[in-house]
């Protein structure tokens, strides 16, 4: 399967694998294309499931990072968590609308949930009150539960789930 990227998306053309990658709950189905975003991206490309080619030449992980990094901000980091997640049977989506990293869904992608968990991800624990504070609140307000992910010096994850009591 190829994925071709443009901006900040990656589309993929074959229609028998877009069906496959949507029942998984990867991508949005445009009219001719599945857009899958960055972060999609790079798993199945990781996983060996998609090549990635931009202006017709397949590109190599290290250029796929590089691209990536022009439109992420903490690709690395960010990405560290997608997968984990990823790899635990949830569904990640893009959490920007509501200010947040990720938006995260439990089970299958074929029922239409409401979102489960927003995620926030940083590289160390000290941050802000008043930054978490505003996050719980409007997690809260979109009743939601809100997660900071925090990756370590070895890039392991650990989540803290935050509630109001």
């Amino acid at each position: 399967m190829n994925g071709i990227l443009k901006n900040n998306n990656c589309k993929v053309i074959e229609n028998n694998l877009k069906s496959r990658l949507i029942s998984k709950g990867y991508g949005i189905k445009k009219d001719e294309y599945l857009e899958l975003n960055l972060f999609e991206s790079m798993y199945l490309f990781e996983k060996n499931k998609m090549n990635i080619i931009l202006n017709k030449k397949q590109l190599t992980k290290d250029k796929i990072e590089a691209y990536i990094n022009k439109y992420i901000k903490n690709f690395k980091d960010k990405y560290i968590v997608y997968k984990d997640f990823k790899e635990n049977g949830y569904i990640i989506k893009d959490g920007a609308t509501f200010g947040f990293d990720f938006r995260i869904y439990e089970g299958n992608s074929k029922v239409h949930e409401h979102t489960k968990y927003v995620v926030d991800v940083k590289r160390t624990h000290k941050d802000e009150m008043t930054k978490v504070i505003k996050s719980e609140r409007l997690a809260s307000s979109i009743k939601t539960k809100y997660i900071i992910a925090i990756i370590d010096l070895e890039n392991k994850v650990t989540k803290i789930k935050l509630e109001r009591i």
